[in-house]
């Protein structure tokens, strides 16, 4: 951002070329799996892949966010391709390549942690029996984890005070449908992927050795994070499945070569193309905010001097970055500055604020200016703190005019008090 600036094209533009980087090396990582036995054509595994995880909606989601979940794509690819090379040579260059992929990933997503752990679990046999390989794994595990150490405090405190305050309980079923984390569209049409992939992904843990590694890491990494967050609290959302995404489709790609004679490959891909193109490209252009219409209707209606509340306060980013710094902008119930969620001891903050309080406060801060509400409800921790500030404000400056929104039929409200 501080080469090429906060636009949209800018910030989300790392995510596009990371994704090129990933199909580059779902190749090479599907080539060299296809020709481990010698048991499908190079070049066939390595397309496969390609189109497998270029046919996923997740990653056609989140291939065009400003969020880190394609780079972490690139480096699960990163880190297969540096452990064959391990299993395959004593080399020391290997080692150090994958510890320093271990690293990163750490230093990416904490769920790297389960991924991780799967890994090194899955290894335990070989390690007890003092095989080379897998020695030389837990040597580049060490390694990474301890260049991991000096984040280790700041993960501590992570753990202990901000954690997922937004997120619900997760239930068993968060786990069994994990499949339908990784489709796009409605809930038929996430199934309807969900059912090609564990399908595909079946034949190729039957048929094909490297698969039944894949599935076993990719199930190993979903149920220790399920456990973690069922145990210590967090979230389980599909973006973090980041982790093993790639396995997935690694895997998918090999269910598809496995398949017997010259087609039923070709239509069990062509299948994954179509239906994830189908529901993933609408679901990928889906717009996830209306700031711009809530912007708009603010600057059609607003004055000089006039001030913009958000409750809750994660509602004002996206509307403080398209508003620049202009207008008097401030949030439920610290009445900090917009640009940032402040996360740490998040719930706590929300039980202690009075409503009523902060809205005398709005009122004495604007004085004789209005005072624009941008109110959203369904966001946990503020449980009716949203609505009950509304009726203190309307208390204290009667009924308000909505420039945008309505509020029984949308989430998000602009409301107008003067």
């Amino acid at each position: 951002m501080a080469a090429f600036g906060t636009g949209t094209v800018a910030v989300r533009l790392p995510s596009v070329l990371l994704s090129a980087v990933a199909l580059a090396l779902a190749y090479v990582v599907g080539s060299r799996l296809a020709q481990l036995g010698d048991q499908f054509d190079p070049r066939a595994g390595g397309r496969a892949a390609v189109i497998a995880l270029a046919s996923l909606p997740w990653t056609m989601r989140f291939g065009s966010e400003t969020r880190m979940y394609v780079l972490v794509v690139v480096l699960v690819l990163c880190g297969s391709l540096a452990l064959l090379a391990v299993h395959r040579s004593a080399s020391r260059r290997a080692v150090a390549v994958l510890a320093v992929v271990v690293t990163a990933l750490l230093l990416t997503h904490y769920w790297s942690l389960f991924l991780l752990t799967a890994v090194g679990l899955l290894h335990l046999p070989a390690l007890l029996r003092r095989r080379p390989a897998a020695v030389r794994v837990a040597v580049a595990g060490g390694l990474g984890a301890l260049a991991f150490l000096p984040w280790l405090p700041t993960l501590l405190f992570q753990a202990t005070h901000t954690g997922a305050p937004w997120a619900r309980p997760v239930v068993l079923g968060e786990l069994v449908f994990a499949p339908r984390l990784w489709g796009g569209g409605s809930a038929d049409e996430r199934g309807a992927l969900a059912v090609l992939l564990v399908t595909l992904v079946a034949v190729a843990v039957v048929r094909a050795a490297p698969a039944r590694v894949l599935a076993a890491v990719t199930v190993l990494t979903l149920v220790l994070a399920w456990l973690s967050v069922v145990t210590g609290g967090g979230a389980y959302a599909a973006r973090y499945t980041a982790v093993v995404v790639p396995l997935v489709a690694l895997a998918a790609a090999l269910g598809a070569l496995a398949l017997p004679g010259r087609e039923p490959p070709l239509l069990a891909l062509a299948a994954l193309v179509v239906v994830g193109v189908v529901t993933g490209v609408p679901h990928a252009g889906f717009t996830r905010t209306p700031a711009a219409d809530i912007v708009a209707a603010y600057r059609e209606t607003a004055a000089p001097g006039d001030l913009l509340v958000s409750c809750p306060d994660q509602l004002a980013p996206p509307v403080a970055r398209l508003l620049g710094d202009e207008p008097r902008q401030v949030v439920y119930p610290s009445l900090g500055e917009p640009e940032l969620i402040d996360w740490v001891d998040y719930a706590d903050r929300q039980d202690a604020a009075d409503p009523g309080e902060v809205a005398g406060q709005l009122d004495a801060l604007a004085g004789d200016r209005a005072v624009y509400l941008l109110r959203a409800r369904g966001y946990r921790t503020f449980e009716g703190d949203c609505e009950e500030l509304y009726r203190a404000l309307r208390r204290l400056r009667g009924e308000a005019t909505v420039p945008y929104g309505v509020p029984a039929t949308v989430r998000q409200v602009l409301y107008r008090f003067e």
